[in-house]
């Protein structure tokens, strides 16, 4: 009998508390001396707008706060079904850290906290449509994206896929033991090599002593009174010799 006069002074105190914090009549509305309301905003005093708010129903257990209230939300707008879970959850989890003291207000403490987070304007359905089509168009942006990441660059095949020239068009070794007849015998003639010297001589000497007898001008040209003659290192496969020569 103590104990149980012990609760209904706990919960007398506790109402006349909580009339003290919150405006009555307009917050906080007296239904019986072990049931109450209390209109929870996120800005009560209205100085910026409240997109969200509930209402905490509240009623007295005998053992009340050595046991949780019963309690229920009404009210409530702005939020959608899985906020309002949220907040059911920190209220639970309020009154469970509050047991056996006087709990009402820590629990709307965590209610209005909750709504400071989520006071955003409710989206009408065709608010709430456009926005999940924008969300769903930048989730396939993103997956074009990685998938043009992970794509490997085509592997290079080198001359394996060039198109040849027709078979009648292609240099044949007879064709080129010809040519090289007919370049041996001008070399001879213009006095660039002798005939005892034309398997010993490579491409680059015969241009090395072009520049010798010309003194030394740039490119391997002769004179402007004489035939030009410029050294063309791919007709010899020389290519890499080059840097050589530039050192030279």
């Amino acid at each position: 009998v103590d104990r149980l006069m012990a609760h209904e002074e706990e919960q007398a105190l506790e109402i006349e508390a909580l009339q003290s914090i919150f405006e009555e009549g307009k917050e906080f509305t007296s239904i019986s001396e072990k049931e109450f309301t209390i209109k929870l905003l996120r800005f009560p005093g209205g100085e910026e707008e409240n997109h969200v708010e509930v209402t905490l129903h509240v009623t007295y257990t005998e053992a009340y706060p050595d046991e949780a209230p019963e309690w229920k939300l009404e009210e409530v707008r702005g939020l959608s079904d899985e906020k309002l879970e949220e907040l059911q959850q920190r209220i639970e989890e309020s009154i469970e850290a509050s047991l056996g003291m006087a709990m009402i207000y820590p629990v709307t403490e965590a209610c209005q906290d909750f709504l400071k987070e989520n006071n955003q304007k409710e989206l009408s359905m065709h608010e709430q449509m456009m926005l999940r089509q924008a969300e769903e168009e930048d989730g396939d942006e993103e997956e074009e994206e990685d998938e043009d990441e992970e794509e490997e660059e085509p592997e290079w095949k080198g001359l394996t896929e060039k198109t040849l020239c027709p078979e009648s068009e292609r240099i044949t070794s007879q064709g080129f033991a010809a040519w090289k007849a007919k370049f041996d015998a001008e070399m001879i003639e213009i006095g660039l090599l002798k005939r005892d010297e034309i398997k010993s001589r490579t491409g680059k000497m015969i241009f090395s002593q072009s520049q010798d007898a010309d003194g030394g001008k740039e490119n391997g040209y002769k004179d402007s009174k004489s035939e030009v003659l410029v050294y063309d290192a791919a007709l010899f496969g020389e290519e890499e010799d080059l840097d050589d020569l530039d050192e030279d």
